[in-house]
């Protein structure tokens, strides 16, 4: 499939490479308003000055493609669809799909009167660890579960949009974790409550510290802390969990797998499980699965509509720390 990705900057290029590195697609042009990224791309990347413009729009009419690439920011994401959608282009963006709920909800409309497939690129999910972890709890490896703690501890979003917006680290960020929490647990959240915070030497206009507590269906308590300008130990970028049930826990331990049990005695043990085999991870799993749905002509993994779900989350919380207070998130749909 021939692609166009929109966005040049450090996730775009690592986006080009994927793309180069994978046979299912044949990236056909680069789009940035920058000249400079252009460039770039160009030097790096062996693309030619016929592959590479200064809007989409420019680069759909000049060459032929089968999907766009969004790897703009969020305030960017509703136009890039608009034009991607109506000439008849699916999609697949980074995430997070917009920059507010109202637009994140409006992209989704508009997708899905397309009949287009959209898709955004939640790839922590596509992860081993999650991927094992989620294979686990369905076979009832730790029978029934009920406490969930999720860490992030980071000098995270050093520069560009990150240090610009309000509540960076919840919608560029935790996203990433209240995803693969939806998939790991395979149960959406209900309701949030969220207190949000700068620590003095943090380097970030909006907040960059949380403490989010969701209850997901069938009563799981999940709480995720977090600090986007930690200076201290770096915690691994999936997050550090914690995962409680009747017969002990999981945790995830700088990436590794653990299982734990105190009681009874006799069952005492701490030990890393071996994770699942995968043949393609990350971002390399995320296209293969966008391009292998729209060849199947099937809803996709974190399709726009099941994404609103994890946004719900993100901005749910933001709601939450503003009120003070829990927040329904049946709300969100309902405004």
């Amino acid at each position: 499939m021939r692609c166009i990705v929109v966005g040049l900057g450090e996730r775009g290029k690592h986006w080009v490479r994927v793309c180069q590195e994978m046979g299912i697609v044949t990236l056909v042009a680069g789009v940035d308003p920058v000249p400079e990224r252009r460039k770039e791309a160009k030097e790096r990347f062996g693309l030619k000055d016929e592959q590479l413009f200064g809007s989409l729009e420019e680069a759909i009419e000049k060459v032929e493609a089968d999907f766009v690439l969004d790897v703009t920011p969020p305030s960017a994401r509703e136009r890039i669809a608009e034009i991607a959608l109506s000439h008849k282009l699916p999609v697949l963006a980074e995430k997070a799909m917009g920059e507010n709920w109202e637009m994140a909800k409006r992209i989704a409309a508009m997708a899905k009167s397309s009949g287009l497939t959209y898709m955004v690129a939640q790839n922590y999910r596509f992860g081993a660890l999650p991927r094992t972890t989620r294979r686990l709890l369905d076979e009832g490896f730790l029978g029934a579960i009920n406490t969930v703690v999720v860490g992030f501890h980071r000098p995270w979003g050093m520069g560009a949009h990150y240090v610009e917006i309000p509540y960076a680290l919840l919608i560029e960020m935790a996203v990433h974790h209240f995803d693969t929490l939806r998939y790991v647990l395979n149960r959406d959240a209900i309701r949030v409550w969220a207190h949000t915070w700068n620590a003095p030497w943090g380097w970030h206009k909006g907040d960059v510290g949380h403490t989010v507590v969701f209850e997901f269906q069938d009563g799981i308590i999940v709480t995720h802390h977090a600090l986007g300008c930690s200076v201290g130990k770096a915690d691994h970028w999936q997050g550090e969990w914690r995962i409680d049930g009747e017969k002990g826990s999981l945790t995830w331990e700088n990436g590794k797998l653990v299982y734990g049990r105190s009681l009874p005695p006799e069952q005492s043990t701490v030990r890393e499980l071996p994770l699942d085999p995968l043949p393609l991870v990350d971002t390399k799993a995320v296209l293969a699965e966008f391009v292998s749905a729209v060849k199947e002509n099937r809803e996709p993994e974190c399709s726009a509509q099941d994404n609103l779900k994890t946004l719900a989350m993100v901005f749910g919380a933001i709601e939450s720390a503003k009120r003070k207070q829990w927040v329904e998130l049946a709300e969100l749909f309902e405004q």
